[in-house]
């Protein structure tokens, strides 16, 4: 059961929690940025307010009512999402929230009612860092995911360094099975 482990959207006040873990180079690196985002609070605070106007959602993970990380979407057109999630507290991580955390978001996409209601969701993408392979063995085994490519050398991580990444996919129709 996952009552201990939910989703709430962002707002304002988790500034300050968001500016921590987005300036942390060990939180950040697998996103490319090594040495954290260098973001004031209060463009964190700017970031927060454009996901509340956007075509999608910035979400706290917590667990035990405690913030442990953070996760998004975004529409990418008209029944796609773009998905992105990382428990940014050591102590909550490698302990299975990951899976948990992955199936709340999909549950959410793809059942949510007023979600469906004003932009049914089908598909749901993703990407990782190549190098992620817990995450990899998530994706495909516990999670189901479609392993869409691997690309080599696809972007430079802010300190240059060459990174590949690989895209994921579930659909709705085989995921809700």
């Amino acid at each position: 059961m996952d009552s201990n482990l939910r989703l709430r959207p962002a707002t304002l006040e988790d500034a300050g929690q968001l500016n921590t873990w987005w300036n942390d180079g060990a939180v950040m690196a697998h996103a490319g940025f090594p040495d954290g985002l260098g973001q004031s609070l209060e463009q964190t605070r700017q970031a927060i307010a454009y996901w509340e106007s956007a075509r999608g959602e910035l979400f706290i993970i917590e667990l035990d009512h405690v913030p442990v990380g953070e996760c998004n979407y975004r529409i990418l057109n008209e029944h796609t999402a773009e998905c992105g999630w990382k428990i940014c507290e050591t102590a909550a991580q490698n302990r299975g929230h990951g899976t948990r955390l992955i199936r709340l978001m999909l549950n959410y996409l793809f059942t949510d009612p007023a979600l469906q209601a004003k932009t049914p969701i089908y598909r749901a993408i993703w990407d990782t860092n190549r190098n992620n392979l817990r995450a990899q063995h998530v994706y495909e085994h516990k999670i189901g995911a479609r392993r869409l490519r691997e690309q080599r050398d696809a972007w430079q991580d802010q300190r240059g360094v060459w990174q590949s990444s690989v895209d994921y996919e579930v659909l709705k129709s085989e995921y809700l099975r």
